[in-house]
């Protein structure tokens, strides 16, 4: 892929093929059960590093280091920054609440994007823009409603935090979107892979989170490549051209299309509320995505409809 921007209908359609490919996140971990989340992210970090320098050197050739200095100091550190720290807080939070609660929280990211956006990137959601947010928040809290926690405050911190992770990286992919963003991405793969491996100690491993065994480390390259890497492409690719809300909250329907993978292939039917909040995350992500040029439709045929009334 060239560094040119795509269309506002490519873009959306390259965020949606990213989300695809997160959503393969729960198949991959039930393959492999023996593994906690430090020695997953850490390993999943690493291969993410790989197969994004990979990719880098088969589009940019010999020029790929150079596309590393070609991203502003600052870019740099604060996409790789919030990727680290986004996928570190991610594990810590779910160790502490239920992933309901993690689910929950984390579809405050649009939220945080719209916040954010006018001063970061110079754009000022629509009013279509908060309804959509609200309306995913409102889908998720349908689908995760019966895991909520109560009370334990340390969890619930760490798991406000990943979503503004999310939001500050996708931010920061708006902001910079004339240069290629996936070096900063593949340093946040490096970090994390020093940061999952590190405090993997914490959780009583010998060799921290990089104790991991071969089949492992071989499965995890895939999970790296297929789930994280390429997806991470093709959001970089899809932000040039997507206004920050409406990235954040396609990548919501993670939490629709996720659950369906078991359901296809081993029966695990989602319950009733899945559907339901589905339909209205859907639902919110259509309200972004087309909404404001509804909108524009409807009252450029009012103005040419008052402008052809007689005086």
């Amino acid at each position: 892929m060239g560094t040119s921007a795509p269309s506002y209908g490519s873009g959306v359609f390259f965020v949606f093929l990213a989300t695809l490919g997160w959503s393969l996140s729960g198949v991959f971990v039930r393959i492999m059960p023996g593994l906690d989340g430090w020695q997953l992210n850490c390993w999943r970090g690493y291969w993410m590093a790989v197969a994004l320098m990979i990719y880098l050197i088969a589009v940019y050739g010999r020029g790929a280091l150079r596309k590393f200095t070609d991203i502003p100091i600052v870019a740099m550190l604060a996409s790789a920054l919030f990727f680290a720290l986004g996928s570190t807080l991610y594990v810590s939070s779910l160790t502490m609440v239920s992933t309901a609660t993690v689910s929950v929280i984390g579809a405050t990211s649009p939220l945080f994007a719209a916040l954010l956006s006018p001063w970061v990137t110079g754009e000022k959601p629509g009013f279509e823009a908060w309804i959509a947010a609200g309306l995913a928040l409102l889908g998720v809290g349908v689908i995760a409603w019966e895991g909520l926690d109560a009370g334990r405050s340390t969890g619930l911190l760490l798991s406000i935090c990943v979503p503004m992770a999310f939001a500050g990286q996708t931010l920061a992919l708006r902001r910079y979107r004339n240069v290629d963003m996936v070096p900063a991405i593949c340093l946040g793969g490096v970090l994390s892979f020093f940061i999952a491996g590190a405090l993997g100690f914490t959780a009583g491993h010998v060799g921290g989170g990089f104790n991991v065994g071969f089949r492992e480390v071989l499965l995890l390259a895939a999970m790296a490549t297929l789930q994280l890497a390429i997806p991470l492409v093709f959001y970089i690719r899809g932000a040039r051209s997507v206004p920050a809300v409406t990235l954040t909250l396609i990548a919501m329907l993670d939490a629709v299309i996720n659950p369906m993978w078991p359901w296809i292939f081993v029966g695990e039917q989602p319950g009733r509320a899945a559907f339901i909040g589905g339909s209205i995350i859907v639902g919110a992500v259509l309200i972004s995505v087309f909404g404001r040029k509804f909108l524009n439709s409807r009252l450029t045929t009012t103005e040419l409809v008052i402008s052809e009334k007689p005086a």
